[in-house]
Formats: C-alpha cells, structure tokens, sequence
C-alpha cells in the first residue's frame, strides 16, 4: 500500500512556498471529544488533529508501540479487548517491517498482550476472527492463522499462501469465516469470502486461490479495512492525508453513503455492542518524526470508536 513519503527538505520546500492545497490540516488541536487514554508517544504533540466527523467519535486509545515505530493496519474486536496488527518502521517511506499484533484493553487503553508474527510477514494489512477461535493476521500475500489463547494473542502460526487474485490488504472477521479484499489505487478491488470449513482444511503451507471462496464483492478503491454490521458492509478508504467510511449493500457492493473520517484510517470492527472500533496511522512515527512534519501532516494515531448514527 503506499503511503505519505515526504523528506525534511521538500516538508520545507511545502512550509515556505505554502503549496498544500490537497495536504491542508486543521493544526494539532484537541478534538471536542473526550479525553484520550493511554499514553501518548514521546516524538508528537500531546493533543491530536481535529477531524471530520469528530461528533460521532466517542472512546479515543493512543496507539501502544508508537515509540517503538509500530504502523497500525488491522483490527479486530474479541472478548475484553481490542487487537491490532500492524508493522515497524521508523524510517520515512518504507512501509514494511517486523509484524506484531498488540492487545488493548479498551477500558484503560493499556497494552496487556503482544505477539510478534513470524516471516515472511511484513505488513499484517489485516486481522480478523472467523468464529473458529482463531485469529487470522493478513500480509500481502501470505495468510497467517494462529489460536487465540484465552485471555493472550495466540501462539503457534499456520502459514498460508495467497494465491493470484488474492491479497492479504485487509481482513473482516465474521462468526463462520473470514473475508480478504485488496488495496488497489487506481481503481475498484476485492473482497473474498471464506468459509470456516475451508479455512479449517488449509494445513502449514497450502495455498488459498481465488477459486475457494465462497463470494466475491467488488469494493471501491483505497479500501483499507471492513467490517459488517447493521446490515450493511462498511469501508475504510484513506491515505495518510485524509479518510472516508463508505456504507454498502452486504448483498450487492452498491455504494450508499460515504462520509469523511479521520486520515489515515485503516482497520475497523464492530463489537458485540454495536460500536465501531478502528485504528489510524496517520502520525505514526515513520510519517510525523521528522522536521516541519506538523506543517504538513495529521496526527491522530488513535485507536477510536465511531456511531454510525452520528456520522453526516
């Protein structure tokens, strides 16, 4: 997935010249919602930017790892926590590193599991929870299954290739299976539907293909996470400057509303309460810790809640 790469200098160039017609950020301030819990990272500002949609944002968690690099892709909810995957970078551009999966407690917004995931993982674009207990973690094109301990983020790993077609850029859990679907840019993606019992039959080391699922929806481009709920199928779009949340038909892919959310937003899940979780890089250390990167970059690296019903 490509993302904001911008060096000192041309932050520099952008900050005198004043040329940031598409780059234009309400400064670092704090949004009109509740306070942020957690900890904050030690290279940014203690508030956050202002973004769309801020009314219909309720909890808001500071990342863990943000110190350490770690670059949010996916999330998924499970019993008592909130569980994100992503990746290590703290250099400017590159968009791959070592994969770790960090378990949030959502009632303090501490950090009360970690996982690393093995090679060739290098992205971890998305996670999701099929239903069977346990918990897939998606890289561009390999699919790693691991058990989900009680109370942990798993242990032992399945690897499992992607086949042509399919993507590892985001993941969706649902009670009987999971579904992958693919970034892509320069027009509209995928999203694939597997089923438990197919997912359950791959061993170490097998391929999933394109020709095992069970559906295949068309979604728009930039999609960087789903989810389903209330009827409907929900999608993240975004890049480190800006984002949307785009409501669905489940059975059809027809869009029926898109609303402006905060930048950079990527994974998302609803919890068995109906709230929508999800997760921005946008400040992340690799895009902000540099020099005049306030000038000219979002900082909202949060894990967050949002009420559909409020969003306009």
């Amino acid at each position: 997935m490509r993302r904001l790469a911008i060096g000192a200098g041309a932050a520099l160039v952008l900050a005198i010249f004043g040329v940031w017609a598409d780059l234009a950020f309400v400064p670092a301030a704090e949004s009109p919602v509740r306070p942020v819990a957690g900890a904050p990272p030690a290279y940014g500002p203690k508030t956050v930017t202002a973004v769309p949609n801020a009314a219909a944002v309720g909890q808001r968690i500071w990342l863990p790892g943000l110190d350490d690099g770690f670059d949010p892709q996916g999330l998924a909810v499970t019993p008592g926590a909130v569980l994100v995957s992503g990746y290590l970078s703290t250099e400017n551009g590159a968009h791959r590193g070592p994969c770790r999966v960090v378990r949030i407690d959502p009632a303090t917004g501490a950090e009360v599991g970690r996982l690393d995931v093995p090679s060739p993982c290098g992205h971890a674009g998305g996670l999701g929870t099929g239903g069977d207990g346990n918990l897939y973690i998606a890289d561009t094109h390999t699919l790693f299954v691991t058990p989900l301990a009680p109370g942990g983020v798993g242990g032992a790993f399945r690897r499992i290739a992607l086949g042509p077609g399919v993507v590892g850029g985001l993941a969706v859990s649902t009670p009987d299976g999971i579904w992958l679907g693919t970034y892509n840019e320069d027009g509209p993606g995928h999203l694939y539907r597997f089923a438990a019992a197919t997912l359950a039959a791959l061993k170490d080391g097998d391929t999933l293909t394109a020709g095992d699922a069970a559906r295949v929806l068309a979604i728009p481009d930039y999609a960087q996470g789903a989810a389903i709920g209330g009827g409907a199928l929900w999608i993240t779009r975004s890049d480190a400057r800006w984002g949307t949340l785009d409501r669905l038909d489940l059975a059809t892919g027809a869009a029926q509303h898109r609303y402006d959310i905060a930048p950079g937003t990527e994974g998302i899940a609803f919890d068995p309460a109906g709230r929508l979780w999800a997760v921005s890089e946008a400040g992340t250390r690799h895009f902000f810790d540099f020099p005049f990167a306030g000038l000219i970059v979002p900082f909202y690296p949060l894990v967050f809640t949002l009420d559909p019903a409020r969003l306009q």
